[in-house]
């Protein structure tokens, strides 16, 4: 990422206000409020990603493949404590794969035939 580097910024009362209310809603502070704004502004493709994982599909991935686990856990000799032991790795390969996922190049559209 580099080495961070300061902003100094003046801003209206209003628009202070404005940006203190939103990080209050959210419970961050300003500067920290503020920087969000500024990644979503200038990386709007960061936005549309992080509006794609909150999606209600994306939630009901996520509970279909914990209930999943879960179900074989519940069979298994030890499966809680070997399900816990393997969180870490999971975590790392869901990662790897999203990676993977983001860097392949985009399905041509329906109608472009």
């Amino acid at each position: 990422m580099g080495l961070p580097c300061h902003l100094h910024l003046r801003l209206g009362a209003d628009l202070y206000a404005e940006l203190e209310s939103y990080g209050l809603a959210r419970g961050l502070a300003v500067g920290t409020a503020a920087r969000l704004l500024l990644i979503r502004a200038v990386a709007p493709e960061a936005d549309a990603l992080a509006a794609e994982t909150s999606s209600p599909a994306a939630l009901a991935a996520l509970v279909a493949a914990e209930h999943a686990v879960l179900m074989v856990a519940s069979i298994l000799p030890e499966g809680e404590q070997r399900m816990r032991a393997l969180t870490a790795r999971a975590t790392q390969s869901a990662e790897e794969r999203l990676a993977f996922i983001r860097e392949l190049p985009a399905a041509p559209e329906e109608g472009a035939r």
